[in-house]
């Protein structure tokens, strides 16, 4: 039957009825808080509201009654009653002044507390669109979560850029696991903005979602990752993926400045600079998604008049497991204008965590703190299962 509300969403939606009443209360608050948002905005700030409310709507009623198409009046009787009595105020305030924010959000609720979500989500987004609204931005959160949420947002997804941020932005604040909303960022992925998509990956990652975080990141390039991305470093590097992670730091203060140089018949490297100064460690990682079991990596660095003491080292961690570190590279010391290869192997234990990490770092922990000078470029990395594990 048309408009029935499957049994399966029964209880979610129970939940979301509830928060429904709250945007309500949350909503009335908020708006009696203030004067009515004026559709035009030369007109004149209201006046002071008396301190008794029922004084304050009967005075509202009064301008009503001399003037019925006083849009500003009936957006504000709507603002100052009781949710309670809001039903029968609605309707005028829909004919005086339908595409006002605060009338708009009303509607909203009325239509998700009689069932109809579809078009309680419709407006809901509708407001979001056009403003700011924590209150609407909280109730779609958490529609977002509940089963069969995404299917009433996914006719609006072509315009997700100027509504999602704000839904996400309510789900950090109900501390919701980012998870939740990672069905809803996956079918919208490709209408956010760059600086949405990579903060809500990296609110994946510092929750240690690893897997969702993956899934996001394959789901984004659409096509086969490699285990080791960008090895030859010949791709911008994408901020807040599974890419190579460093930290930037002003020149004038940095122990080390990264970046990607062109050099002669290789293209971009991963160029490293290091000035003198302290710097945290690690220098460069990626977080590797690795399947248990035996691995070679293999690179090229050259190192023109690197004084780093020990050297440099690359090394896989584990994230997780009783073995920290699975394999570390020799040393790498100053090769003058030479290309050398960099090799070894390392076993990922089945313990080992949901991602490893592969990064460099001093060969000896002291140099991070008391600094170095010298270059070093890497290119031509490349990561390759055993034979005896494949």
């Amino acid at each position: 039957m048309a408009g029935r509300i499957p049994h399966r969403w029964i209880l979610p939606l129970a939940g979301l009825a509830a928060a429904v009443v709250v945007f309500l209360l949350a909503m009335s608050s908020h708006l009696r808080s203030a004067c009515t948002e004026l559709d035009t905005p030369y007109l004149p700030l209201c006046a002071d509201p008396p301190s008794d409310p029922g004084e304050l709507r009967d005075e509202i009623r009064q301008r009503l009654a001399r003037n019925p198409g006083d849009a500003n009046a009936w957006t504000e009787l709507l603002v100052n009653t009781e949710p309670s009595d809001a039903k029968a105020v609605l309707p005028g305030a829909l004919l005086a002044a339908p595409h006002n924010p605060n009338v708009v959000r009303w509607q909203a609720a009325e239509a998700m507390q009689q069932g109809r979500m579809a078009d309680g989500v419709a407006l809901l987004v509708e407001v979001l669109r056009y403003r700011n609204s924590a209150e609407a931005a909280k109730v779609l959160a958490q529609l977002a979560a509940a089963p069969g949420g995404v299917a009433l947002l996914r006719p609006h997804l072509a315009t997700a850029a100027k509504w999602l941020p704000q839904v996400l932005q309510a789900s950090w604040a109900l501390k919701q696991p980012p998870g939740d909303m990672l069905p809803l960022v996956a079918a919208a992925q490709d209408s956010l903005p760059d600086d949405t998509r990579q903060g809500y990956m990296r609110s994946l990652k510092a929750s240690s979602q690893w897997l969702d975080a993956y899934a996001l990141w394959v789901s984004y390039h659409k096509e086969s990752v490699p285990l080791l991305y960008n090895g030859g470093f010949d791709q911008p590097i994408e901020v807040d993926g599974f890419d190579w992670e460093f930290t930037n730091v002003p020149r004038s203060r940095a122990g080390m400045v990264i970046g990607q140089e062109a050099i002669a018949r290789r293209g971009l490297v991963l160029d490293i600079e290091f000035t003198g100064r302290g710097f945290a460690a690690p220098i460069v990682r990626q977080y590797l998604f690795l399947p248990p079991g035996g691995y070679r990596l293999h690179g090229e660095y050259m190192a023109p008049k690197l004084r780093a003491e020990e050297g440099l080292a690359w090394s896989v961690q584990c994230t997780a497991g009783r073995k920290p570190v699975l394999g570390r590279s020799p040393p790498l010391r100053e090769t003058g204008g030479v290309w050398k290869a960099l090799e070894f192997d390392f076993t990922v234990p089945p313990d080992c965590g949901a991602v490893a990490s592969l990064q460099l770092d001093p060969a000896a922990a002291y140099e991070a703190a008391t600094g170095f000078r010298g270059h070093v470029a890497f290119d031509a990395f490349s990561l390759t299962r055993s034979a005896f594990s494949q």
